[in-house]
């Protein structure tokens, strides 16, 4: 089975790469999109954009025994294993004018399912975002509904990041939120503020009935960097629950150009917790710190080879609590990924990942943890995969 599945794999990828030598209707790749944009700008009404993506992967665990369709422990993205499987499909619609904008973002297969599986609305499987906004002074906007939120350096798409999956730090930052939105970007669009408000629909928390608060600060001293702090605060704990749980989110990142070939991204997260007790008078603090420090090297124009280290640091048990029933005290993963990717036109990759991650400690072991005696594999305080992804965004 995993002879034909790899075989699968090999053939799709040297499809992708021999697409550009192919003629479809005597047209080669690149004209062919170029005609796609042509029929969005004749056919669209102006102000109206679509663009859909697709990432297919195979993700494959090196050492111990997992079975088919088991969900990776820690991983956002590419979250199943031993098979290939579709991570998204995105169609994204987007209606802009002088005075108001419409987005709607429609999103299906493994990685929105994942992130939507502790909401009881299912609705939010498919949307990933959906607002309004309106213009209230040049520069000045504001957006309400189901927002995306811009905490963090990685996307929640793969074609935007250095590797096609996420650390650990990505995938407990706060990810999305029904509410509103107030933004401000200056004339040389050097600055971006934004204030938001509203329920948290995210990865740890899933949905409440409690409002949470945030600040967003973008800067753009020159074209080649970006300086980014985003915050989100607010009473998390779930409704009727017996405890308040205060959770205040802080999030740093940069991006960096320092030459043609080289893109670097480095991030940190500070999370601060207090949670009180309503019937008994106790009150408990918790800390959460995680970074990320990557760099992709464009080793020829269609080939890049990327480098990725991260640590992600829960010594009090503040977020770990629903992914892992061991030992937990001073809890800590660490580890780093690389990958090379080919992009046979724009838009689009083949992408081979390595990734080693372990608690560093072998009485903490929350990888393939056992909660089934059944299951036919065991629980170890490290862990090797490889990554096979392959998208395409037009």
């Amino acid at each position: 089975m995993k002879k034909q599945v790899l075989l699968l794999i090999v053939s799709l990828s040297l499809m992708i790469m021999l697409f550009p030598a192919l003629k479809l209707s005597g047209q080669s790749v690149d004209s062919v999109l170029t005609k796609a944009e042509q029929w969005k700008a004749k056919t669209l009404m102006k102000g109206l954009s679509i663009q859909a993506y697709v990432d297919v992967y195979y993700v494959g665990n090196i050492g111990g025994t997992i079975p088919t369709s088991h969900i990776y422990e820690f991983q956002s993205n590419s979250p199943f294993i031993n098979e290939v499987r579709v991570n998204m499909f995105d169609l994204t619609l987007h209606y802009a004018n002088r005075w108001a904008r419409v987005t709607s973002d429609i999103r299906f297969g493994d990685q929105p399912q994942l992130l939507a599986s502790n909401s009881t609305a299912m609705w939010t499987n498919y949307v990933s975002q959906l607002t309004m906004g309106y213009r209230i002074y040049k520069g000045l906007w504001f957006d309400c509904g189901y927002l995306e939120s811009p905490v963090g350096v990685e996307s929640s798409m793969p074609i935007n990041n250095l590797l096609s999956s996420c650390t650990v730090g990505s995938y407990y930052e706060p990810s999305t939120l029904l509410g509103g939105a107030l933004s401000y970007t200056t004339n040389d669009s050097s600055w971006v503020f934004i204030l938001w408000a509203g329920n948290p629909f995210t990865v740890p928390f899933g949905k409440n009935t409690r409002v949470m608060y945030g600040i967003d600060v973008s800067w753009n001293p020159v074209q080649q960097l970006t300086l980014s702090y985003n915050n989100a605060l607010g009473n998390v704990a779930p409704s009727g629950a017996l405890y308040d749980k205060y959770y205040f989110f802080n999030n740093l990142y940069a991006t960096w150009n320092p030459a043609k070939k080289w893109d670097v991204i480095a991030q940190t997260d500070l999370a601060l917790q207090k949670m009180e007790h309503k019937e008994k008078d106790s009150v408990k603090r918790g800390l959460m710190v995680s970074a990320l420090l990557g760099a992709k090297y464009w080793i020829l124009p269609k080939f890049s080879f990327a480098l990725r280290g991260e640590v992600f640091y829960d010594p009090e048990n503040m977020l770990i609590t629903d992914h892992y029933t061991g030992k937990t005290d001073h809890f800590m993963i660490y580890g780093f990924s690389a990958g090379l990717e080919f992009k046979p036109f724009d838009n689009a990759y083949i992408r081979v990942q390595y990734s080693y991650l372990t608690s560093g400690d072998p009485g903490i072991k929350p990888f393939n943890e056992v909660i089934n005696s059944e299951k036919d594999y065991y629980a170890d305080y490290y862990r090797q995969s490889f990554t096979i992804t392959t998208g395409i965004m037009f």
